[in-house]
C-alpha cells in the first residue's frame, strides 16, 4: 500500500474519532425517533446503530450521500438539497461535513424537515483548524466557518445551543479545554460540533460534557 494512501486512511480515522468523540460527548449518540444524517461522500461513516437505536420501533433512520450516487445499503436516494420528506418529521437531523457557511441547500432543507422540537446537528472541519488546511486537495471535505453558520441558522428561523470542538493543530488527543483561558483553543480545533433548534420551539439539551475528555475542546457561547 502506497505511504500516501496509508495517511489519508489514517487521517480518516483520526477524524472519525474526533467525530465520534464530540457526538458521544454531546449525549447524541443512540438516538431514539426519526432520524436523517447526511454526509459528504468523502467524510468516515458512522456505524448506523452508532447515532441511532437499533429497534426500527423506536423511528426510523435515515442515512444520505450528498452525491447523486447512491451508496451500498443506502435506503432512499435523492437529492440531498431537495429532500423528498414533510415539514418537520425528524427528531434529529445531522449534516456531517456537508456546510461550509451555510449557504448550502442541505442546510436549509434540514431546517425544514427539523421538528418543532427537535435537534439539528452540524458537524465538520473548522476552517480555521490545522487539520483543514493540510488535507489532502483530492478528498477536500467543506471548512466550517461557525459564525457564518450560525448568522444563516438565525435567518432559517433556527437558533444556535451549542458549538465545541475537538482536536487541536493536529494531535488526536489534545489536553481539555473547558473555560478561562483554556476556552480560548476552541475556535482554532479541528473538528467542530454546532447544535441547533427552532427559534421559537422548546428548548433542547444544551452541549455539557460531563467529564473532561482527552480529544475535546470546549468554548463559550458564540456571539456576533
Amino acid at each position: 500500500m502506497p505511504a500516501s494512501h496509508r495517511a489519508n486512511e489514517s487521517n480518516l480515522q483520526t477524524l472519525k474519532r474526533l467525530s465520534e468523540g464530540l457526538l458521544r460527548s454531546a449525549g447524541r449518540t443512540g438516538e431514539r425517533g426519526h432520524l436523517l444524517e447526511i454526509h459528504h461522500s468523502s467524510a468516515p461513516l458512522f456505524d448506523p446503530v452508532f447515532l441511532h437505536a437499533e429497534s426500527e420501533a423506536l423511528g426510523v433512520a435515515i442515512s444520505l450521500a450528498r452525491s447523486r450516487e447512491a451508496e451500498a445499503g443506502q435506503r432512499v436516494c435523492c437529492d440531498s438539497g431537495s429532500l423528498p420528506f414533510q415539514d418537520r418529521v425528524f427528531d434529529m437531523v445531522v449534516l456531517h461535513h456537508v456546510v461550509a457557511d451555510g449557504t448550502e441547500a442541505e442546510l436549509a432543507e434540514a431546517c425544514r424537515v427539523t421538528r418543532h422540537d427537535g435537534v439539528l446537528i452540524l458537524l465538520g472541519l473548522n476552517r480555521l483548524g490545522w487539520r483543514y488546511r493540510r488535507q489532502d486537495a483530492v478528498r477536500r471535505l467543506p471548512g466550517l466557518s461557525p459564525l457564518a453558520v450560525k448568522s444563516r441558522l438565525e435567518t432559517l428561523g433556527m437558533r444556535m445551543r451549542g458549538f465545541a470542538g475537538a482536536g487541536l493543530v493536529g494531535r488526536s488527543r489534545p489536553e481539555f479545554m473547558s473555560t478561562g483561558l483554556g476556552g480560548l483553543g476552541a475556535p482554532l480545533a479541528d473538528v467542530v460540533i454546532l447544535q441547533a433548534s427552532h427559534a421559537g420551539g422548546p428548548a433542547v439539551t444544551p452541549l455539557r460534557f460531563k467529564k473532561p475528555r482527552a480529544a475535546v475542546v470546549q468554548s463559550a457561547p458564540m456571539r456576533g
